[in-house]
């Protein structure tokens, strides 16, 4: 089964790049990149939707990250105060049955 899903990330990942070679190719067509205060030097149209793109993963991966990370201390602070709350109902039940 991991070879299977190994194959396929492959596959998907040769489909992705085959697929951004194929659209570079098609938009070629160099345009300026004005921005509200400075203007970028003419590149191709894909250039600038590609990196339009690989931005937006990056955000989305970074963003994506810090809620896992937000995650995981919430679940570590919530266990810890589990263990507190479980040792003193442990004491309790020792010291109500003496």
């Amino acid at each position: 089964m991991h070879w299977l899903r190994q194959g396929l990330t492959l596959l998907l990942a040769v489909g992705a790049i085959a697929a951004g070679g194929l659209f570079a190719l098609q938009n070629t067509q160099a345009v300026p990149l004005d921005l509200v205060f400075f203007q970028l030097p003419s590149q191709p149209v894909a250039i600038w939707i590609l990196l339009a793109l690989a931005l937006g993963v990056a955000i989305g991966l970074a963003a994506g990250a810090m809620l896992a990370l937000r995650r995981a201390a919430t679940i570590r602070r919530l266990r810890k105060q589990r263990d507190r709350l479980l040792a003193a109902a442990e004491k309790r039940t020792e010291r109500d049955t003496e």
